[in-house]
C-alpha cells in the first residue's frame, strides 16, 4: 500500500506543481493576445463604419423623398435656396453653402424648409453618424428645439437638376423637366474636407427615387475638398464638378 508521501510525489514534483506559469508563458500569452487585438480592432472598425453608412443611406433616402414630396405639392418645384443664385431677389450663387438649413436670420433655406414645413420631422435625419467635422447634431439640437441662429447639416443640397443634355447641360428646379438619368439631388456634405462623411465615398439620392454609393477608395475626392471656408468661397467650381461626378457614376454602375 502506497503512503501519502508516495501518492503526492517527490518534493521537487510538488514544487513544480505549485510554480504555475513561468514568466515566459505569461509573455507569450500577452503577445498572442496583443496580436489578436491588433487583428480584430480594424475589422470591428470596418463593421461599425458599414453600419454607420447604412444609417446615412437611410437619412439620404428620407431627405430625398421629402424633396420629392415637397415638389409634388408645390407645382413641381424643388425647395428654394438663396445659395442657388438664380431667380429674383436671391444672392450670388454659393453652391458650397447649400448644406445650410437655416440662415443666421432664422429663415429656413433649402433642405431646412422640409423640416420647417414638417416634410421631415426628425432633425437628426440631417446628420450622418460618420461625421467627424464641426457640424454634429449636438451643436444644433438646442436651435432645432426653439433656439435662434444658423443651422448647418451634414448633407448637401443641389437645388436643381440637369434637363437631359448630359451632366453639363442646363439645369432647372422643375422636377418634371429634370432628367432622371442625370439627377443627383442630395449627397453627403462637401463644403469642407471635414464634411465629407465617409472619406472613401458618398451616399447620394437622385430624382428617380434611388440611393447610390459613389465609391472613392483612394479618397481622391476627400483630398480635393478645401479645408477652410475661405478656400471654399474662393473656389466654388468644385461643388458643381462633384455633382457631375455623381451624375455620371450612377450611370456607370
Amino acid at each position: 500500500m502506497k503512503t501519502g508521501r508516495q501518492l503526492c510525489g517527490s518534493p521537487r514534483r510538488r514544487d513544480a506543481l505549485r510554480a504555475g506559469f513561468s514568466l515566459l508563458d505569461v509573455l507569450v500569452s500577452i503577445t498572442v493576445i496583443a496580436i489578436l487585438i491588433g487583428i480584430l480592432i480594424p475589422k470591428m472598425s470596418h463593421v461599425h463604419e458599414s453600419a454607420r453608412r447604412v444609417i446615412c443611406q437611410s437619412n439620404v433616402r428620407q431627405i430625398g423623398i421629402g424633396v420629392m414630396t415637397f415638389a409634388n405639392e408645390h407645382g413641381g418645384l424643388l425647395p428654394s435656396s438663396q445659395f442657388l443664385g438664380t431667380g429674383p431677389g436671391r444672392a450670388n450663387a454659393a453652391p458650397q453653402d447649400m448644406d445650410t438649413l437655416r440662415l443666421a436670420t432664422d429663415q429656413w433655406d433649402g433642405l431646412g424648409i422640409l423640416f420647417n414645413q414638417d416634410y421631415i420631422n426628425a432633425a437628426k435625419v440631417f446628420y450622418c453618424p460618420s461625421h467627424r467635422g464641426q457640424k454634429p447634431f449636438a451643436k444644433y439640437a438646442p436651435i432645432f428645439s426653439g433656439g435662434s441662429g444658423e443651422i448647418l447639416s451634414n448633407y448637401h443640397y443641389r437645388g436643381e437638376g440637369p434637363m437631359g443634355h448630359g451632366p453639363n447641360g442646363p439645369r432647372t428646379r422643375n422636377l418634371d423637366r429634370i432628367d432622371p438619368a442625370y439627377s443627383s439631388l442630395v449627397a453627403d456634405g462637401m463644403q469642407l474636407r471635414s464634411d465629407y462623411n465617409h472619406r472613401v465615398g458618398s451616399n447620394f439620392f437622385r430624382a428617380d427615387l434611388s440611393v447610390h454609393w459613389f465609391s472613392d477608395p483612394g479618397s481622391q475626392v476627400t483630398y480635393s475638398l478645401p479645408t477652410t471656408k475661405d478656400q471654399a468661397n474662393m473656389d466654388q467650381l468644385y461643388v458643381p464638378q462633384f455633382w457631375n461626378k455623381l451624375d455620371q457614376s450612377a450611370n456607370e454602375e
